[in-house]
Parts: C-alpha cells; structure tokens; sequence
C-alpha cells in the first residue's frame, strides 16, 4: 500500500480504499499523497482499520478541492462505504421534485434519487402536500404522471381549473409551461413575497372584472398559503433566505429560512463529525445553498461560508436551533442508555431495531395484526404495517403465529421482536419465526402488573425500569396504530354505507372516494372541485354535496 501511495499525485481529488473490489472507506484532499501517508502511517484510529482491511487503492484527480467535496459526497452516497461517517437524518424528510421532459409533472417524494429538480427538504409530509396543492392551485401545474403522448382526454385536474391541461394539443406552449414552473421554482428557492404578490394581484384583477367567483377563488388560496406558512412557528420581518446550522456531539440541526418563512426544521446524526465537516457533507448532498448560513461560530468551507448572526433575529434563530439541538441530544442519550440496558437484560450484544405486533378484533367479525417498528429507540413511521388475519373466530395466538410467519418469511427478523402478552404469545411469536425458517430473541409484557415475559420465564422489574419504560413505548405505539386502523376501518365502513345511497357511485368510483376521503365527515368538508376530482364528473360531485 505505501508503494502505491507513493506514486499518487500532489494534486485535489478523491481516493477510494477497498476490500476484495468493495470500497470501504471514501475520502477528499486537497492534497492526495500527503493526505493518502497520513493514512498508511496512523499509529492509531480509524486509519489503521482501513488499511489493515483494504487490498485496494485507487484515486481520481479533480480540477480543486470544490469539485473533489461533490466527487466524494456523490460516492459515499452511492456505495455507502462501512468506515466513512454517514449523514443520517434523524427523520425522512420529503423533497418536491420536478420531473425532466417536455411537460415536466410535479410530485413529492420522500428521497432524493434520480433524474428531475429536487427542492427541500422540508419539515413534514402532511406540511408538504399541503403547501404543493396551494401552489399548484396558482399555478396550474401537472401532477399526472401519464404519458402525455398516450393521453385522449384531460383529467379531472384540467376541468376544475387546477391544471393548464398540457395533454391537449396547442393549449399551452413550452415556453408558456416553463414560465410557470419558472415561477414554483422561485417560489422553492425562498421567493415567498414575489409569489404572494402575484396571487393578490390576481385576486384584485378578477375583482375588478366583478368576476367575484375566482377573485374569492384566489383569496382562499392566499388564506391558506399565509396560514400553512405562519404555522410553522418562525417569520421573518423581511424575506431573506438562510439557513442556521448548530450541532453538538454527533447530532446537528438545520433551520431552512426561505422568504422570511420558516420551511424546513431538520435534525441529523453524524457520528464524531466537527461542524465543518457536516456542513461540507451536507451542502454537497442537499446542493441547494441559501444567501447565508448562520450558526454561532464562523467557518469557511470552500463549498460555502457559514458567518456569526447579524442582528437580533438571526440571534434568536439560533437559539430556537441550539434548543432544537439540546432536545434531541436529550433524547438520543435517553434512548442510548435505555437500548443498552435492554440488550444486556436479552443477552443480546446490541438492540438496535425492534418490532412490535399488536393483535386486534374488529367487533368479532375479523382480525388485524399491526408491526410497529423502532430504530434506535425512534419510531420508522414508513415501515409500518398491518396483516388482514383470515381466522373463523378471534385467536390471538394463531393470529401472532401467522403474522410473524408471513412477516419474516419475507422481511430481515430485528434484534428484538415484541409481542403484547404472556409467554404464550411469546412462544405463538417463536413458533411463527420457525414455521418462516427464521430466528431472534422475542419479549413481551404481560398485562398484569407489567411483567417483563422472556421464553425462560417472567421478570417483575420496577415500573420506573429503563427496561420496562423501552418496552412499554413499543407496546403503546403498537396499540396506538392498531386502534387507529380499526378506527380507519370503521369510518370508512360507514362512509360506505352512505354513498351505496347515492346515484351514480358505483363500485369504481366507491373505491376512490373512500381511498382519498376517510371519512363522512372528511367527505362533506370537501369542496365540489375536489370531490370531482376524484369521481370524475362535477355533476356526480353536486349530486354527492347535495345529498350530504
């Protein structure tokens, strides 16, 4: 390995140790030889792993040290090196992506991968689909993925005013088309003001022309954009755009200012990184830089400049991140402690994922089965799941014997699976990981008095026990989401029942409504534009708002 160091070049690139073809450790530098000998001469540290492990090493030069920073982001995000510090959020943040082509659709998505615009991220996806069905409410932008190529007729978006309707021939032209994305577009990189001018000025326009429909039709959409923006807790009085970076001991929060609007709250993980270097991973990652990056100590990059606050608003911007920082620093240490006491009491070396199934009767007439799922102490919303259990009458522990056996002939067993009840839910739960050709440890608490239930017997361990509290959390999450797609079930049972009553709802468009509205209630908020969105037709959704 040295004599190969010793042929590598004095210049900025990347350089890429591995093992048997794999990469195992990615890494930039300004200059490659001399950072390359401070590798293979370490005494001690991470180096002397990499180079004890690698049978590899290879360089690729770059222009500067810039272009080497996006080089080694890029890799290290493609092949996920074992050695290299991975930027981990703590959450999965959505972005808004502009799709490439002629007439590009719009979507949101909830990773950052492939061809198209991303922008983001942003603070929660129930914020972000909100915020883009404002914006295409303006705009008028497609959100159809359909080959428009293949497309006979416009959608329901086209006759309800919410899309141009680029599927039809000469109705719109690229460049027409491109201006308005040009406008989301402005909008996304913190032209918030701009972007509410423009929605005023039509407003005003249309109530000139006594078009009052479309004037109050602009002015429930500004409500609504000024509304979504104010709830996120932070506005500024001017609409400069920043971020505000702080961070400490691994955790790093993200505070994304666009427009004088708060867009983004973000925490991540980047175990024994400094502040430097998260802000080089970061940005080369994310690539959207704002005006300014703030924090409470200046550094200089070289990808970008993060300076000290300029007044009292930036002031008490960071304040609000460091309280951010401290929380989650509080969390993550609790959650720490508590997965280390739980895989010592297992005889587990470490209990890093765990699952939990709660088992649930739908008023006797059926059985659901709910798999919550935990990392690192914090819950994985998107991998939740729930199994329709096809049973003559309700038996919890053939119902957990068959979720687990359709699980895990499927999916990775965790480091700890969790039942809610005795021991016999917990062998009902082994018997199941058996019957998949699956093994690993399983717990539950049994109801009485909160017992800790292993295979080999029952622990009563005080109620205020790290362990019992860890448990406890999957326990409740996992009731918590059984009880709300039983919930869930019902409503739309009876959803169903009402528009079986209903003239012209067939099967087809029963289907729809009960996918897109979750309840009566939900359904009879709606506006007639967005029922016949769904049904298809404006004279089924006046009918549907009649009858409600």
């Amino acid at each position: 390995m040295k004599e190969k160091v010793k042929r590598a070049p004095e210049s900025p690139g990347v350089y890429i140790f591995k093992s048997s073809g794999v990469p195992i450790y990615i890494g930039k530098a300004k200059n490659l030889k001399k950072r390359l000998f401070q590798h293979v001469n370490a005494k001690s540290g991470k180096s002397v792993f990499i180079v004890q492990e690698a049978d590899d090493l290879e360089w690729i030069i770059t222009k500067n040290e810039r272009e080497a920073l996006l080089l080694e982001a890029n890799l290290i995000h493609h092949h996920k090196p074992k050695y290299n510090t991975l930027l981990k959020s703590a959450e999965v943040y959505p972005y808004i992506r502009i799709s490439n082509g002629k007439f590009p659709y719009v979507e949101i998505v909830r990773r950052k991968g492939g061809s198209g615009e991303y922008y983001g991220p942003f603070t929660n996806v129930k914020f972000t689909r909100e915020l883009l069905d404002a914006l295409q409410r303006f705009l008028k932008f497609r959100t159809c993925k359909k080959n428009l190529d293949r497309i006979k007729k416009p959608c329901m978006d086209y006759y309800i005013g919410r899309c141009v309707g680029p599927c039809i021939d000469g109705n719109v032209s690229e460049e027409g088309y491109e201006n308005l994305l040009n406008d989301l577009r402005s909008f996304l990189r913190g032209d918030v003001e701009e972007f509410v001018k423009k929605i005023k000025e039509t407003m005003k326009r249309h109530a000139e022309m006594l078009d009052f429909e479309n004037a109050a039709r602009y002015r429930d959409i500004l409500l609504k954009m000024e509304s979504m923006l104010q709830e996120q807790g932070v506005s500024l009085p001017d609409r400069r755009n920043i971020d505000v970076v702080v961070g400490k001991n691994g955790m790093f929060v993200v505070l994304r200012i666009r427009g004088g609007f708060l867009l983004g709250k973000l925490s991540y993980e980047m175990e024994s990184a400094t502040m430097r270097e998260f802000v080089e991973r970061f940005y080369a990652l994310e690539g959207e830089i704002p005006d300014r990056v703030v924090s409470k100590d200046s550094i200089n990059t070289g990808l970008v400049n993060v300076s000290l606050p300029e007044d009292d608003a930036e002031d008490r911007l960071v304040e609000i991140a460091l309280e951010n920082l401290e929380e989650e620093l509080r969390s993550k240490g609790l959650r720490k402690d508590m997965l280390k006491w739980l895989a010592e009491f297992m005889g587990l070396e470490k209990v890093r994922k765990i699952e939990g199934i709660d088992i649930s009767h739908l008023q006797g007439r059926g059985t659901v089965a709910s798999v919550v799922v935990f990392e690192d102490g914090k819950p994985v919303k998107e991998e939740y799941r729930r199994y329709r259990i096809n049973l003559p009458k309700p038996d919890d522990y053939r119902s957990i014997k068959e979720v687990v056996k359709r699980r895990y002939s499927k999916h990775d067993v965790p480091d700890l699976l969790f039942v809610d009840g005795g021991i016999g839910q917990v062998k009902a739960a082994i018997h199941g990981l058996k019957l998949a050709g699956k093994s690993c440890a399983v717990v539950g608490i049994a109801k009485s008095e909160e017992r800790v239930v292993k295979v080999d017997g029952e622990y009563r361990l005080p109620l205020d026990s790290p362990i019992v509290r860890v448990l406890a959390t999957v326990r409740d999450e996992a009731h918590r989401f059984a009880v709300e797609g039983n919930r869930k079930i019902r409503m739309r049972e009876s959803l169903k029942s009402v528009l079986r009553k209903i003239e012209g709802v067939g099967p087809k468009r029963m289907r729809n409504l009960v996918k897109n509205f979750s309840s009566y209630e939900d359904l009879k908020r709606a506006s007639l534009e967005e029922i016949a969105k769904v049904v298809g037709s404006r004279k089924i959704a006046r009918r549907i708002k009649d009858f409600l």
